[in-house]
Formats: structure tokens, sequence, C-alpha cells
């Protein structure tokens, strides 16, 4: 909220419209009950989270996601209820210690399951006011179109 205070007072915009992004870990596997079994020894013996809070009360206390690609969606969704709109979603997938094979498979699930559908949602969602988040492509755009200004 402080950002977009701030973004909105020194005249960028309305504070909705600020370009905003959150971060979150994953760990997914095709139904919750197998990503919970299996990431919880990596969960309980990471130097992050191990022997702290519980699986579960990390789950629901932080962003970390720990189920279906279904529940990463819902979760992630549900982030713009008390953060507002966003443009911006970082995935943790390589943490805890998980072995390469096991980020891979995290990436695969994550590509194609997830990110089209949180795309669409997103895209859906977006109120008509809010400016698209820029690109490298739409940065590399202003530039030259300032450059042939320049020229102009």
């Amino acid at each position: 909220q402080l950002y977009r205070q701030r973004f909105e007072h020194y005249g960028h915009g309305s504070a909705d419209q600020a370009i905003v992004g959150l971060g979150g870990q994953v760990f997914m596997r095709r139904n919750s009950q197998d990503a919970v079994k299996e990431f919880r020894p990596y969960f309980d013996n990471a130097p992050v989270y191990g022997h702290g809070p519980s699986l579960e009360d990390f789950t629901r206390e932080t962003p970390l996601t720990v189920g279906s690609p279904q529940q990463v969606i819902d979760k992630t969704l549900g982030f713009r209820e008390y953060v507002g709109d966003y443009q911006r979603q970082l995935f943790l997938l390589d943490h805890a210690g998980l072995p390469v094979k096991t980020v891979l498979e995290q990436l695969d699930l994550l590509g194609s399951e997830v990110v089209p559908v949180l795309r669409k949602e997103f895209a859906a969602r977006k109120p008509a006011h809010v400016p698209d988040a820029p690109t490298h492509a739409s940065l590399l755009a202003a530039r030259d179109a300032a450059k042939e200004e320049v020229k102009a």
C-alpha cells in the first residue's frame, strides 16, 4: 500500500495503476497429497524453512504453495484480494534442496498448466484503466521512438 501511495503522490498515476510484482515458492504434483508427501522432508530440513513453523502453518501464512497446479492457480489469483491488481509474479521453484530433476518437473508443470491459466485470468481481471506492465520489447520500442523524436 505504501508503494502505491507514493506512486500516486509523485504523479505517476493512480495508486491502483502502480506496477507491482509478487513472489512465492511452489511445489506441485498432479495431486496435492503427493506434493505434500514428497516436499515435506525437504521443507523440514531446509535451512530457510525447517525447524520452525509446520509446513501447513507456513503455507497458510506465506506465499508458499504445496499442492496441485490448480491449488497454485487458486492461491496465486487470491493474492489480488489483498494486494490489488498486479502485473508480475515470480515463482521460486529451486528451493529447499530439491534435486535438479524435480525442479525441472516443477518447471514443466508451471509452464504447461499454471502460467497459461494465470495469463488468461490476469488479463480478464485487469481493470481497463491500468496500463500493461512494461516488457523488454515495449521498453525498446519506447527508446527507439524517443531517438526518432530527437532526430526529427
